[in-house]
Formats: structure tokens, sequence, C-alpha cells
């Protein structure tokens, strides 16, 4: 069969049609259709035939113009070759059709001579059970929206382009510059298209577009490159044509990149028509000769790039449509998109309706959106209502909200009233919030006035606050004065805080002054604080100076008997102690020798002997430092070692911090390694050994390396599963899986079983590298696991078990047996995948 064309609707008129009721038909249009009246419901079939096989791509029905409520639920369309072999093409079941007058059924072209309309009479009236629909379309859809660029004016629009006149068309709009225009056409459904056409304007200069490309999708979301055209000249009034294989389009936009340029130099590009032709399904054709064409597009009748599912169907492979009755909307009788629950139905996975008798008003007999107390009733879950005389204005006589005190009332759990007396204004003969005291009272809790005598301004006649004392007064109790003399600056004549002596002065009660020349520097012929005493005089009261002579030692040396030690001696032939103080200490922060300003003692070896020895009863060798108490520092060896021989090798104490820190990073510069400890044999510990980091979060499980199957791409959280082979570990995608080993992880507290050449045997700074084909899988303690809601919100404390989802964890269902449960959650997580805290239960 030759391509139709499919961008121009076209309704294809009835040879003839026949069912049980009443048509109306006018030129092989069906205007209307109404069964027969029946007692019991049933199922009816209204077929029509065509004068020749027909290709068609839409369906549409009215309802009957005097009956629209007897519209049928449910039905089928058919289509045949010959009328004895029937194929369904669509369904519905329970139809929702109100509020609607046309309704439409678009799909990719398909061919027939014969169509059948399979339907249930089920509406009742009152000659009895009937069905009844207005005026039925088989057609061609034609394009069903036109999107453009813009458009010159009211005359050349858009709609010009599928309206078969050649007069006028489609114009984009005069512009001074280049710019991209472009058309997109809507088939309203996925035809097998293969063939494009353009019709340019009839006059000398048609302004046909001189570059442009076609491109067409499927969804209007992914777009393909179709066809282009650089440097077109269009004759006038010509149809061109662009043929390709047939593909499935549903979308196709002519993009103009380049437009026709009129006399005046304003760029403008016009078409007059335009038309696309279609095939039918390859499954139509009957010439297997053809070569292999792109795969249809899907329907319930055969699989194209998916398979469409049938209403209701919920087999493997297929894709729900947007009208199966599991997307309608719900009702308490019908399950739809969900189910609703009847009036007061409390069963799980069901929604509440808002009519719901427990979303009513409540009141104090029914319960509804709430259960309401009655007046002062104190029972629990009931919700108190406005009315109640515990919410009343309070009085003295009766409790509302709270209970009033009666005047002066200091009765416990009663509230004071704002006019209470106890908060009047207070006075001296009655009391307010406080009490207060007359002038001058020193009684007890009352609270002295502003105007008390004993606040005003104290003079030396009369008391204030205090009492001021008078010139030179010495009484008891008053206050001296900045102007009484006794605070003046003292001279030798008039005393003032105190009395200055005169010059050489020795009375007592005065004071020396600064100038006295018994202060001045003394000399041997005068005297200063002290008397110095002439070189070699012996005067009493006299201070002998440091240049006397008797100061000094002027004895003559005189010979000795005893033989003088050689230059080069034994130092043990020296009895006593040996002390070397210096101020000393060049800083140097490497692996290396110290410098010789380091310290004030230095012993050098140029052989492989010690350069330092100590021996003793008690200890051997004693460092003391502020910084540290013994440094040890060696380029290849170690730099520190001990040996012991029924002792231990080393033992390390501290007062109040650890006793040994081994690794890390050094505050005295030298470089470090990443390695921290290594203890050779067995070891034995007598308290608590702590594993992580302080202050990381709660990560510190128990892990191990184990081999990952080839070709396997993983992260941290990912759940492991135990595989055919021995040793090998894989990601789990089953749900419930009891093979589960455990989590991989990026670090642990403790690692068993490290694989060979992990840990180095010689010195190295690099970290440790993971082996190749391995990974760290914690299979016991708190890790970070990724996890999948699939099977619920996840809360603290719920069971986690294998997910659909590689490598996820999702909520285990009171179904799932405990030896599926991987861990327990510590975190929430709500949608979608993510990573949460877990405690592995393996």
């Amino acid at each position: 069969m030759k391509p139709i064309r499919i961008s121009h609707p076209q309704v294809y008129p009835f040879q003839d049609f026949a069912g049980p009721g009443t048509s109306n038909i006018e030129d092989g249009q069906l205007r209307s259709w109404q069964s027969e009246a029946s007692d019991l419901p049933g199922l009816v079939a209204c077929k029509g035939r065509f004068t020749e096989e027909i290709c068609f791509n839409q369906i549409t029905l009215e309802k009957h113009p005097e009956l629209p409520d007897c519209f049928p639920d449910n039905f089928r369309f058919e289509i045949s070759q010959d009328g004895q072999v029937w194929e369904p093409i669509l369904r519905e079941s329970d139809f929702r059709h109100q509020g609607k007058e046309q309704l439409s059924w678009n799909f990719p072209l398909i061919t027939a001579k014969y169509i059948k309309f399979l339907f249930i009479r089920d509406k009742q009236i009152e000659d009895g059970y009937v069905a009844a629909f207005g005026a039925f379309r088989v057609m061609v859809s034609g394009i069903v929206d036109i999107q453009v660029s813009g458009e010159l004016d009211r005359l050349w629009v858009k709609d010009n382009l599928i309206d078969q006149r050649k007069d006028y068309g489609w114009s984009s709009p005069l512009r001074s510059r280049k710019e991209e225009e472009f058309i997109r056409l809507d088939l309203g459904s996925v035809n097998r298209v293969g063939e494009i056409r353009l019709l340019s304007r009839d006059v000398e200069d048609p302004l046909f577009p001189e570059g442009f490309h076609i491109s067409y999708s499927e969804d209007n979301i992914t777009w393909h490159h179709l066809l282009e055209e650089s440097g077109f000249l269009a004759e006038p009034g010509q149809w061109y044509r662009w043929r390709f294989l047939p593909l499935n389009i549903r979308y196709i936009q002519l993009t103009i990149s380049e437009s026709s340029r009129t006399r005046e130099g304003k760029f403008l590009s016009q078409i007059i028509e335009v038309e696309l032709f279609a095939s039918a399904d390859p499954v139509e054709k009957q010439d297997r000769s053809m070569p292999a064409e792109p795969i249809p597009h899907a329907s319930v009748l055969r699989s194209g790039i998916v398979r469409l599912a049938l209403d209701g169907e919920a087999r493997d492979g297929v894709v729900v449509q947007g009208s199966d009755r599991r997307l309608r909307d719900a009702t308490t009788d019908f399950k739809g998109i969900v189910e609703l629950a009847s009036d007061g139905e409390d069963r799980e996975n069901i929604v509440v309706q808002g009519n719901d008798r427990r979303l009513k008003p409540a009141s104090e007999d029914l319960p509804g959106i709430v259960r309401l107390a009655r007046n002062g009733e104190e029972r629990a879950l009931h919700a108190v209502q406005a009315n109640d005389d515990r919410l009343k204005y309070a009085s003295e006589e009766k409790a509302g909200l709270v209970e009033l005190a009666a005047d002066a009332e200091d009765r416990v759990g009663v509230a004071v009233q704002g006019s209470d007396s106890r908060l009047k204004y207070s006075t001296e003969k009655n009391p307010g919030i406080i009490r207060l005291a007359p002038a001058g009272s020193n009684r007890p809790s009352e609270a002295v006035q502003g105007s008390d005598p004993r606040l005003r301004d104290a003079s030396t006649e009369t008391k204030g606050i205090m009492r001021f004392a008078r010139a030179g007064e010495s009484e008891s109790e008053t206050a001296v004065q900045g102007s009484d003399p006794r605070l003046r600056a003292a001279t030798e004549e008039t005393p003032g805080i105190v009395e200055l002596a005169s010059d050489g002065e020795t009375r007592n009660g005065v004071v020396v002054q600064g100038s006295d020349s018994r202060l001045k520097s003394a000399t041997a012929e005068d005297s200063g604080i002290v008397k110095l005493a002439p070189e070699g005089s012996s005067l009493s009261g006299h201070v002998v100076q440091s240049t006397d002579p008797r100061l000094h030692d002027a004895r003559k040396p005189l010979p000795h008997e005893h033989e003088y030690a050689p230059i080069e001696h034994d130092f043990s032939s020296h009895a006593g102690t040996i002390r070397v103080e210096s101020s000393m200490g060049e800083s140097f922060a490497s692996v290396s020798p110290p410098p010789v300003d380091h310290a004030p003692v230095q012993g050098v070896n140029q052989s492989s002997g010690a350069g330092l020895a100590g021996r003793s009863q008690g200890d051997g060798v004693v460092g003391y430092g502020e910084l540290t108490g013994m440094l040890g520092l060696s380029r290849q060896g170690e730099g520190v070692r001990g040996a012991g021989g029924s002792g231990p090798g080393g033992r390390f104490l501290s007062e109040s911090f650890y006793s040994l820190v081994a690794g890390g990073h050094d505050d005295r510069g030298f470089p470090v390694s990443d390695l921290g400890l290594w203890v050779r044999g067995i070891s034995r510990f007598s308290g608590t050994i702590y594993a992580g980091k302080s202050g990381d979060p709660l990560v510190a499980p128990v892990a191990a390396f184990f081999t990952i199957r080839q070709n396997e791409v993983l992260g941290a959280g990912d759940l492991l599963v135990a595989t055919n082979e021995e040793g090998v570990l894989a990601r789990c995608s089953e749900k419930g899986s009891r093979k589960a080993i455990g989590i991989i992880v990026e670090k642990a507290a403790v690692v068993l079983n490290p694989p060979a050449g992990y840990l180095p045997e010689e010195h190295s700074r690099g970290g440790l590298q993971k082996p190749e084909g391995m990974e760290l899988v914690a299979f016991s303690g708190p890790v970070y696991l990724r996890v999948s809601a699939e099977g619920g919100k996840i809360e603290p404390g719920d069971a986690l078990i294998a997910s659909y989802q590689p490598g996820c964890c999702e909520k285990a269902s009171d179904s799932d047996p405990a030896t599926a449960i991987v861990a327990k959650a510590l975190g929430y997580h709500e949608k979608g995948e993510g990573r949460i805290l877990a405690l592995l239960s393996l």
C-alpha cells in the first residue's frame, strides 16, 4: 500500500453500519446510534464497513444528543480485513466520560476494511437497558498543533500551512538582520513518516528559505537530525519533496537558518503548504522482501520500542498506559491510583476520604476529627471545648481558667487580682505593695522614703546620710571634709597630712624630707646616708670602702714540694664530680647528629662503640629536660633501644598522661610516617582498649580484606554477599539475601588478616595502599551503609535487609526472617537512596 497523506485531516465514510438498534447515517457519516431496549444488560456489537481498505490513526466518538448518559463505560474497538477474523486494537474499562462531549483515541497508522465497536449495554431507563452514542468517525487526525517562531501579519499565519489554498501560506516576520526561524508540527501520535513536501509561493521571487534543516522526535524531548539543505534555490509555485526510510515520528521541526532577502535587504521566508506522508504499521505489509525498517511505535497490539500493557495487565516486561484503570480516580468500590476507605474503615494501605465521619465536626456524643469533653470532664484523649467552665472568666466565687484570690487573701493556688489592696500605693499609715517608714524610723520591714532627713545633704551642723567633722575635729562617727587643714600640703612651719622635719632634725613624729643632707651621697670627707672610712683607717661608725688596700691579698707566693699533673692525663685520676654549665642550644629539626653548639657536653666516638656510656648500681643514664627527658636519633637504625635480661626491655610511666604515645605528627618538626606501632609476638592488655580517633563520627568497625569479583563497580557503603567462588564477594542485588557478608568501608578500628605486602616490613613514610582487586569489608560495629526507601521510611532501631537496588539495604517487614537482617538503623531516611549510620548485626 502506498503512503498516505497524514498532515491533513480526512474522515472516511462508511459504506454501511449495522448493529441491533437504530442508526442515523447521512452521506456515509454516522450521526447517532441507539440500541434496542432490553430487559437484561448484555454485549452489543456494531460493525462498520468501508468501500475499500483504508489507513487511519484516530477514532472519535460523541455522546448521543438525547441520551448522553447512555454512553457505554466498557467497550472495545476491533478491526478486520475480511470481516471474518477480528483484531482488538483499543479497550476501555470503567471509562470516565463525564463532562466530555467528544472523545478521541490516537494511535499509529493502521489499515482495515471493517471496524467493530463492541460494548456492554448496561444503562437502565424506563424501557429497559439501552446504550447510545453520537457521531462515530474513523479518520486520519492530521496535524493537531503548529508552533512557529513568528508571523508576518494576520494574512500570513501558521494555519495556512494545511488549508490547501495556494494564495496564502505562512511567512516569517520581516527582519532587518538574520535570525533563526522554525515551524514545529505535532501529528498527535507516532506514525511511520517517510516523505515531506513543501510548496513555494507562485510569484517571481518566492522567498523560499535558502538554508534549513529538518529534525524529528517521538516525545518532544529527544530530537534527531533528519536532513539539511543549504543554498537551496526554489522555483515559483513548485512542490518539493524529500523521501527517506519510514521513521517513527510524532513531532517534526523545520529550522530555517538562512532566510531569503528582499530587494530592500530585509530577511523573509515564506512557505505556502506542508504535506507529510506515512506508511501503515509494517505488520500490515505483505511484501516480506522489503529490508528491515525501524521498530514501530508500541501499542497493545504489538511491541515497539516497548510493549504496552492491556488495561489492568500486571505481566512483567510491559508498560502501564495512562488510561489503565489502576490509574483512574479511586472509589470505595473500585481501586484506582489509591484505594479509598469506607466511612470509618481503619484498614492499612487505604486512604481516608474527606467525607469520612472521623473528619466531621465532633460533638460530646459522637467523635469526629477529635473527641470533645463534656463540661468539666477530665478524661484522657478528649478535647476541652471553648464553652467549658474551666475556660470562662474567673471570679472570687467561681474558678475559671484560674481561681481569683479575695482582697489580701494569701491562700496557695489563687491568683492575686489587680484591685488587691496589697498592690495599691503605700503610705505611712496604710501599707501597699510595701510599708513606708516614717521619717527617722528604723523599724525592720519598712522602706525608707526619699524625703527622710537621713537622706538629705549633710553639713557640720546638720546630720544627713552622715555628719561632717569641723576643721580639726576628731570626734567619732564624723566624716573629715576635703577642706580640713589636716589634709593640706605640709611644710616645715605648718603641718598638714604629716609634719615635715627640718634639715638634720631628729625629733619624733616628723618626716625626713628628700632634700635632707643625711640622704646625700657619702664621701670620706662629707657624711651622707653613711660615713666612709679613709683608706687604712679603723674609725668606729665608718664604712670601709671597696678600694681599701686591706681588701687586697698582697702576700707573695711561696714554693711547694708536690708535682704538677701532666698536660695529658687519665680523667679517672680525678676524684669528685664534674659539672659543666653553659647557655647554648642551637636548634635543629632533622634526624641527624646535633650541632656542636647544641649541648655543653658531647661524646664523639669515631668507631662503632657508644658515644656516651653510664654504669651504676641504680640508673645507668638519667636525662631531665623541660621539653624532653631523653631524645634518641638515628638515621638508619632505632632512635632508642632498650633491652632487659629478666626484666622488660622498656617501661614508660606518666604522672597524668598516656604512658606511651606512638606515631602521629611531632611538634618538633621531625618528618614522621603514618605507621604508628608494631608489636611482635604475644601481646597482653590489662585495661580497656579504645579504637578509633577521638571526636570522629561513630564509625569504628571490625573489618577484613576480601577479594572482589572482577568488573564490579563498588563504593563505600555497598552491601556485599558471598559468591560461588570461594573467598570472592560481589555486590548484593537480591532482596532479603541471607548471604550478606559485610559493608565496604574506607577505614576501620580493627583490620583482620591484612594481605601480604599491605604492611611494610622496612621503613616507609608513605600511607598504606589498598591491594588491587580487594576491598576492606566491615562485618561488625557501626558503619555508614547505603539504603533505599523502597521498604518504607527508615527510623532508628529499624531492622535492615538487602534491597533490590544493588548494594542497598531497606527496611525489613514483619514477614522477613531474622536470618536476613543485616543491620539495625541508627539514623533516618525517608525517600530515594542515601547513606545512614547503622550497627551491623550479621
